[in-house]
């Protein structure tokens, strides 16, 4: 009994994760790009340097410093939420998560040859990169990805009539709405 439970619950479990990784890698790209901008600034460079110079084990130390710093935010939002002003105590967990994701995907840039020659990080890196390739290849046959596809055509399809509207959304919104008064006065 115990496993046909545990059977019928792994796959869905697993695709779950596997979706919260993808989320998180996408995340991830996009939101190291946008910190390796910030990199150019003075005080941030210098913050690098001051990383590269530590030891090995006082960087994986420093993976903590996120987690830690942005404790008494998420608090701060579960009592947003819990007072009643739900939208923003989720803008801000969301916000938190992806600062956290922000520091912490650059300091994996700036330290991952020294976090390399820990043997349980690589360990537990290549066995993270193998599920990843599961996800993406779970994924890749799941017929959610075709609807996410066709979402994204009509997404580029309305950018695409923004643009021909100067670009600007506002100018294809009050293209639109114009349209419709023309019409609903030719009807009239």
């Amino acid at each position: 009994m115990n496993q046909t439970i545990k059977r019928v619950l792994t796959l869905p479990l697993l695709v779950l994760a596997a979706l919260l990784i993808l989320f998180e890698d996408f995340v991830w790209d996009k939101v190291t790009a946008l910190v390796a901008i910030l990199a150019r600034w003075r005080l941030v460079a210098r913050l690098e340097r001051w990383v590269l110079r530590r030891g090995r084990h006082a960087t994986l130390a420093l993976f903590a410093v996120p987690i830690a710093c942005l404790i008494p935010i998420k608090l701060v939002a579960v009592y947003l939420i819990a007072s009643g002003h739900v939208i923003t105590g989720i803008l801000v967990i969301v916000a938190a998560k992806l600062t956290g994701t922000a520091i912490s995907a650059r300091l994996y840039v700036i330290a991952q040859p020294k976090l390399m020659t820990f043997e349980t990080f690589v360990a537990v890196r290549e066995k993270a990169l193998r599920f990843k390739a599961w996800a993406h290849a779970v994924l890749e046959r799941a017929e959610v990805l075709q609807l996410l596809g066709g979402i994204k055509a009509a997404m580029r399809a309305v950018r695409g009539r923004i643009r021909g509207s100067g670009g600007n959304p506002r100018n294809f919104l009050m293209d639109r709405l114009n349209a419709a008064r023309r019409r609903l006065r030719r009807t009239s």
